[in-house]
């Protein structure tokens, strides 16, 4: 049975963002705007449409939202409270964000080196510096279409290990296929002033790895984070992986 095709970089990245746009779009949906339990007429409605026992009307609350309108119900196990902060939400999309754009380049370069040794062009430094184990080697050695295996069990993963949203190592990944002054590229493709994407990726790849290895603790408390500043940074991260892709 022949396997499943591998989605194109851009068609993986854009299923794995959404997941990371998901988790925004929960977050601003569930911000609740609403400050007072439900109103007394509300809650007799709703013991009424929710054919609820009378003596459970005081015990009815909800969460309003420019989006929703949740009801706990009497024996529910979350409460209005638990949705007073949506950071938890927030920080897991920007990890998501941040992996959805590691994954693209790890594909889209592993994909331009795959084409470079079919064609037997003319090699980066970069990757004739890639080392190889004997075990590799001898993996190698047993399949039928050497260059693919080459590719596949010795560039690819050392693509996949280094691919990362931190300007330096997005930088490195392009010069593997020969893309001169990459991060300078990647600006003009963006039209943005030379050094933005530089700044930014390290901005964004700062606060992923605070999230990751330190839960985002700043002093004593956690850092703050807001739905507009995670959508500017995944707006970001959208706008360095669609400028990659147009890369020649």
């Amino acid at each position: 049975m022949a396997g499943v095709a591998k989605p194109k970089p851009l068609v993986a990245f854009e299923d794995n963002m959404a997941d990371a746009e998901r988790l925004v779009a929960y977050a601003r949906a569930l911000t609740n705007r609403r400050s007072r339990r439900l109103r007394l007429e509300l809650r007799e409605k709703l013991v009424a449409a929710l054919s609820l026992r009378n003596r459970d009307r005081d015990n009815l609350d909800g969460l309003e939202s420019d989006d929703l309108f949740v009801v706990f119900k009497p024996k529910a196990r979350l409460a209005r409270s638990d949705f007073a902060d949506q950071a938890p939400l927030l920080r897991q999309a920007l990890v998501a964000g941040c992996a959805a754009a590691e994954t693209f380049l790890a594909d889209w370069t592993t994909d331009r080196v795959r084409e470079l040794i079919r064609q037997r062009g003319n090699l980066s430094a970069r990757i004739r510096d890639v080392s190889m184990t004997v075990e590799e080697w001898e993996v190698v050695q047993t399949k039928g279409y050497p260059r693919r295996a080459i590719t596949d069990y010795v560039l690819s993963p050392f693509i996949n290990e280094q691919a990362s949203t931190a300007p330096h190592k997005v930088g490195a990944l392009l010069s593997m296929v020969g893309i001169d002054k990459p991060l300078s590229k990647v600006d003009s493709k963006r039209s943005v002033r030379s050094g933005t994407t530089e700044m930014e990726l390290t901005t964004i790849t700062d606060r992923r790895n605070r999230i990751a290895h330190t839960s985002d603790r700043r002093g004593r408390g956690r850092a703050s984070i807001s739905v507009t500043e995670v959508e500017r940074m995944l707006a970001v991260l959208r706008s360095v992986v669609e400028a990659i892709a147009r890369l020649a």
